[in-house]
């Protein structure tokens, strides 16, 4: 098992994903051919049935090995998790069903940098992450992954203002988008396109959904490509906000 230093951004071929357990044939069968092993997640009993599977919600890859989880967080994906040879340290923020007890693990981490509402920032995360040097940037949005794509570690696309506003000013490359109602996340009236997307190789970005529906694919498609980062569609039909494709293992071999 050869597992991703950097979250996010994987330097070779992505061989697993953590994702969310309900997400529909169509994309299991797409991982499956792109030999892309699936790492389900279960329900998280604490939060509203809308992001009750998302990964993003109850847990949060430090890096390499580590993962951070939420109290409640259910024991059989846990277990999993340590059958890959994960170590979990279970953080201190238990979960709610209203915002913001959602957002304590919803952290963007891009490169050297995690983008959150720092006031909501679990304490475990936030010890773990000054242990490696990565510098916060704080935003009014808690929900902070759900609304980053991460496309490399100084690029961003978001549709939050806040976000985009204060990762500029840090010195990141930031595409600010439109909210869109062709991503879905029942029973609301969007999702966010951040919970769309998540990277399945060094410039390869896939995202749960055809990008085709969203309004600003070209804008889009264009700063993917000022970036050299191709797009993986995983299947037919509007965007599916699924709490981030949270790459966590890849080859040997990279793609350099």
């Amino acid at each position: 098992m050869n597992l991703i230093e950097t979250p996010n951004l994987p330097a070779g071929t992505v061989t697993a994903v953590i994702i969310d357990g309900r997400i529909p044939r169509e994309i299991k069968a797409a991982l499956e051919r792109l030999k892309i092993a699936i790492i389900p997640t279960e329900a998280h009993p604490d939060v509203y049935a809308a992001v009750a599977f998302h990964p993003d919600i109850m847990l949060h890859h430090i890096g390499g090995d580590v993962l951070v989880y939420a109290p409640g967080t259910p024991e059989q994906f846990l277990d999993t998790l340590r059958e890959r040879g994960f170590r979990l340290f279970q953080g201190n923020t238990v979960l709610g069903d209203k915002y913001p007890m959602t957002v304590a693990y919803n952290v963007a981490r891009v490169g050297n940098y995690a983008i959150h509402n720092t006031k909501y920032t679990d304490p475990v995360i936030r010890e773990l992450l000054a242990s490696k040097g990565v510098e916060f940037i704080h935003t009014n949005q808690g929900y902070s992954k759900c609304l980053t794509c991460v496309v490399d570690s100084n690029s961003i696309i978001t549709s939050d203002h806040d976000i985009h506003r204060r990762v500029c000013a840090a010195g990141l490359d930031s595409l600010l988008i439109e909210p869109d109602e062709s991503i879905k996340l029942e029973p609301f009236s969007m999702g966010f396109f951040g919970g769309t997307t998540g990277m399945i190789g060094k410039n390869k970005l896939a995202i749960a959904g055809d990008l085709h529906f969203h309004k600003n694919y070209h804008k889009i498609m264009d700063f993917l490509s000022l970036k050299r980062v191709d797009v993986v569609m995983l299947n037919d039909g509007k965007l599916m906000d699924i709490g981030t494709i949270i790459p966590v293992e890849q080859n040997r071999q990279y793609n350099l």
